[in-house]
């Protein structure tokens, strides 16, 4: 019994001794281990492989991307052509005075523009001179005359003609053109010498200093501006009291514009043609229409009475003398019968001449 405590104490002392040893890091003692992962010290679950696989790949997140602009399709750009220089001296890359609108032609032939200047000035005229009777188509027949209707409507949104329109140089080296002098010093017609006609209804500048008018609004009077020119024109037209509604007087108020028959005529067709809704006939010379009313001295209007034609008053015979007996009358003389080459002469049946006389005989020789 002895021998087991005692072997059972030396038992104990040993093992504590062990352990002191352990902890100090004696001889005993061994290399320290190594840390375990995170996956050692927790262990996955139990899994198939595959799934197992599938869990060790990282997942890719799929980032949403920002919205793209929508593409405009563009239209390849022309080369451009070679521009010659500006006679007015405007540099390259200057930014235009105005632009130039598509001409849009109505169904009359007239740009769409330049109709509503026409009927913008009647409806003007209508409300300021009732009396004148002013018409649309009037403005277009001399419009169309004047300038073709502004060149064809080459004018911007503003009704400006791109280019200035201006007439020949009235020095009197065309024929029918009158001699007049500079009277603007060539502010608006650029000719500090002789006058122009200026604008698509030409109009002298002389003429224009006195029925300018701003037709559309914009503050300044411009002949080179439809909606000006054509107001302008409607004015001039109606200036004297007239009536348009008269064809005397509206003849009287066209040659008044331009003293010439022929004009007149075209512009009287060309009205005449637009009213109906459609283009005039070719113009053909006429003589200008006579005044149809006179005012005597008293001032009252009279008719002109017209001229009774003339009539042969037979002369009376003096007493004691027969009558005069009226010559007869011309018997017209007989026709000749034809002749056809080749057949006998046909025999004559009416109206027959005379036979001839037979040929006297030719006297014999003297005895």
């Amino acid at each position: 019994m002895r021998v087991r405590g005692v072997v059972g104490v030396s038992a104990l002392v040993l093992a504590g001794f062990v352990t002191a040893a352990s902890s100090a890091g004696g001889v005993f003692s061994t290399p320290p281990a190594e840390p375990a992962s995170a996956a050692a010290t927790h262990p996955l679950p139990a899994q198939d492989p595959p799934a197992a696989q599938a869990a060790l790949i990282p997942t890719v997140g799929l980032i949403p991307s920002a919205p793209r602009p929508e593409r405009q399709l563009r239209t390849s750009k022309p080369a451009s052509a070679q521009v010659p220089p500006s006679p007015t001296g405007v540099l390259p890359g200057a930014a235009p005075r105005s632009v130039p609108v598509p001409a849009i032609v109505g169904p009359l032939g007239i740009p769409e523009i330049v109709l509503g200047a026409y009927r913008a000035a009647e409806l003007t005229m209508a409300s300021s001179q009732p009396g004148c009777g002013l018409q649309w188509n009037l403005l277009a027949g001399i419009g169309r005359i004047e300038s073709g209707h502004a060149g064809g409507g080459q004018t911007d949104t503003a009704g400006t003609t791109i280019t200035p329109i201006l007439g020949p140089t009235l020095n009197g080296h065309l024929a029918g053109n009158e001699i007049i002098t500079d009277t603007d010093r060539g502010v608006i017609d650029g000719d500090p010498v002789h006058d122009r006609a200026v604008g698509p209804m030409q109009f002298i500048p002389s003429t224009w200093a006195r029925y300018a008018v701003d037709g559309n609004g914009d503050g300044v009077a411009n002949p080179n501006n439809v909606f000006d020119s054509s107001l302008a024109a409607a004015s001039y037209l109606c200036s004297g009291g007239l009536d348009l509604r008269d064809p005397a007087q509206e003849m009287r108020a066209v040659l008044r514009y331009n003293n010439s028959a022929a004009y007149a005529a075209n512009v009287i067709g060309w009205s005449a043609g637009y009213r109906a809704g459609g283009t005039a006939a070719p113009a053909v010379p006429v003589t200008p229409i006579p005044p149809q009313r006179l005012v005597d001295a008293e001032g009252e209007a009279t008719t002109p009475t017209p001229p009774m034609p003339p009539t042969t008053v037979p002369p009376t015979p003096e007493p004691g003398q027969p009558p005069a007996i009226p010559a007869p009358a011309a018997v017209p003389a007989p026709m000749p019968v034809p002749v056809i080459p080749g057949l006998p002469p046909l025999p004559c049946l009416v109206f027959c001449p005379p036979p001839a006389p037979a040929p006297a005989p030719a006297p014999g020789p003297a005895a």
